[in-house]
């Protein structure tokens, strides 16, 4: 029993340690541009996940209206809307949880589903 105690221990631990939840900021970078991107992750009820995503290019901050959140384990997969000089686009981005850095890809399309752009994106969890 006293050996189950510690790994029960580090078990807990380590599951607290890749939850995702968290407020996140830092950089996108795509095939023809760049900017911030700011993340926020949530429990929502049921076991759900609720998130809030915005990101700037050149000087202007564009809102996301999140579409879908999946979270399994320290993976992330992020799908929202935005308008961008007037066009309705969706971007669908995939991460993973490595400590307090949250990083991954992202592709954006068009309503007809035609690419748009592709890029990476870096973030760092807020203190």
């Amino acid at each position: 029993m006293r050996r189950l105690i510690p790994l029960l221990l580090f078990s807990s631990l380590t599951l607290a340690a890749a939850d995702p939840a968290g407020k996140y900021s830092g950089t996108w970078s795509g095939t023809s541009a760049d900017g911030t991107i700011k993340i926020a992750l949530a429990h929502a009820e049921k076991g759900e996940w609720k998130a809030d995503v915005s990101f700037t290019l050149g000087s202007e901050e564009v809102e996301c209206k999140t579409v879908s959140v999946k979270v399994d384990g320290a993976k992330v997969e992020l799908v929202y809307d935005f308008t961008l000089s007037g066009a309705q686009l969706r971007s669908a981005v995939t991460g993973q949880l490595d400590g307090s850095k949250l990083e991954g890809k992202y592709t954006t399309t068009a309503p007809d589903g035609s690419s748009v752009d592709e890029g990476t994106w870096k973030t760092s969890r807020e203190r």
